[in-house]
């Protein structure tokens, strides 16, 4: 306990006495960390603002199916025949273990009428369950569609708030009728402005939701255009999608293995396309980062061979007196972390500093017409990423002050008596 106490105090006295140099070693880890912090909450700020632009289309775990055309030979028939579903087909994927929710959905365009004011937008007939898999969220005072409305084939429509503003402006829409097709419909909600960064045919801003049930109103509904599902957990997703396939195949006399016969995308698809750019993107940030804070280690490193060097005399008087080679190695070993803990520690407040100027930084938000600002970059300083940079530093200064360590603690007593 003495010796531990004596090294702590003789290390704490040389970093007092060389509080300028040290002064300078602090600077270059500072500055390291300050890179390594900044660059991995950058990059997990690009992570965040992908994921969030293609959260609008999908919740985690959904899938949209597209029937198409076989591509494989199977049960005696031929290739490229078109494959077509009916909603009792996909009322049955339901009942799928792997399978939490599933909707039909016909899309076809038709002309949309409020009083003198006429617009061509999509419209989407689908049951209860697709707000909750399409992240359809509704404003106050309005709702998504039921699943009494589908029950009862009433004529209510969901709007997106693209169709809200060009057919009602500032008036409230919830309550009124538009016609779709010449067929009265009642609005019983406007979906909230969400960032959508992937879509198929049509952002949901410009369409117009309504129960599939009614849809034989406003033309064929014998075959769905297309059909969404979610997997009971995202985990499960390649399993729902693997029951979805073997029955739809089994049913319609198909390869289950043919993926023409049956296009789907979904969010680990998007998964797919992000993963590998993000990560490409946060392993060159890290590496550069871990470049200039090596710099700031190897700073440190040079400033502890000085100091060995200018302090050779006194190493070899206390050798003389009897003073252990752990003694000495643990004194410059704990000057040298010392240095780094308090470089780095200076770098991590600055860090948080510069993250709150910086952000956040402009990316998306403006190509998807994002007032949110959610598809931004926003750099987040989250504990697991101060945890890494903490690990990271421990490791440099480590090794910065282990080298010249060793070095002082094998001089030899005599030798370093006689150095000048």
């Amino acid at each position: 306990m003495n010796m531990l106490r004596e090294v702590v105090r003789e290390a704490l006295y040389s970093l007092y006495h060389h509080r300028f140099r040290v002064g300078l070693s602090m600077l270059g880890i500072s500055w390291g960390i300050i890179s390594v912090v900044t660059l991995l909450a950058y990059g997990n700020g690009f992570a965040s603002a992908l994921a969030a632009g293609f959260r609008g289309a999908f919740s985690d775990g959904v899938s949209v199916a597209f029937p198409g055309q076989t591509s494989l030979q199977a049960g005696g028939e031929r290739a490229g025949r078109r494959v077509r579903m009916t909603p009792a087909d996909v009322a049955d994927l339901g009942q799928l273990p792997f399978v939490k929710s599933v909707s039909p959905e016909f899309m076809s365009e038709h002309p949309v009428v409020l009083g003198n004011k006429q617009a061509s937008h999509m419209v989407r007939a689908v049951a209860a369950s697709y707000g909750a898999m399409r992240s359809e969220t509704p404003m106050p005072g309005g709702r998504f569609i039921d699943d009494e409305d589908v029950r009862l084939r009433r004529r209510v429509a969901f709007i997106g708030s693209e169709v809200q503003r060009k057919l009602f402006g500032a008036l409230p829409a919830v309550g009124q009728t538009i016609r779709v097709k010449g067929i009265p419909f009642e609005v019983i909600g406007v979906g909230v402005e969400k960032v959508q960064m992937s879509n198929y045919n049509r952002p949901d801003k410009y369409c117009v939701f309504i129960p599939w049930t009614t849809m034989s109103s406003l033309g064929d509904a014998q075959y769905v255009s297309n059909f969404v599902f979610q997997a009971v957990s995202p985990t499960q997703e390649a399993k729902a999608i693997r029951q979805v396939r073997e029955l739809l195949a089994e049913r319609h006399r198909y390869n289950p293995d043919d993926e023409r016969a049956l296009n789907l995308f979904g969010s680990a698809d998007m998964k797919k396309i992000v993963g590998p750019i993000v990560t490409g993107l946060q392993l060159v940030l890290t590496f550069i980062g871990i470049v200039t804070l090596a710099i700031g280690g190897v700073g440190i490193m040079n400033i502890m061979f000085v100091n060995v060097q200018e302090r050779t005399r006194e190493i070899g008087v206390r050798k003389a007196l009897g003073a252990p080679r752990r003694q000495i190695l643990a004194q410059f070993l704990l000057e040298g972390i010392v240095t780094t803990v308090l470089g780095g520690s200076v770098g991590i407040a600055a860090a948080y500093a510069l993250a709150w100027l910086l952000s956040p930084r402009p990316f998306l938000a403006e190509l998807l017409d994002d007032s949110s600002g959610v598809t931004d970059i926003h750099l987040v300083l989250s504990p697991e990423l101060v945890l890494l940079a903490a690990s990271i530093l421990m490791g440099v200064g480590f090794v910065a002050g282990l080298l010249p360590a060793i070095k002082a603690s094998r001089l030899d007593p005599i030798e370093a008596l006689r150095y000048e």
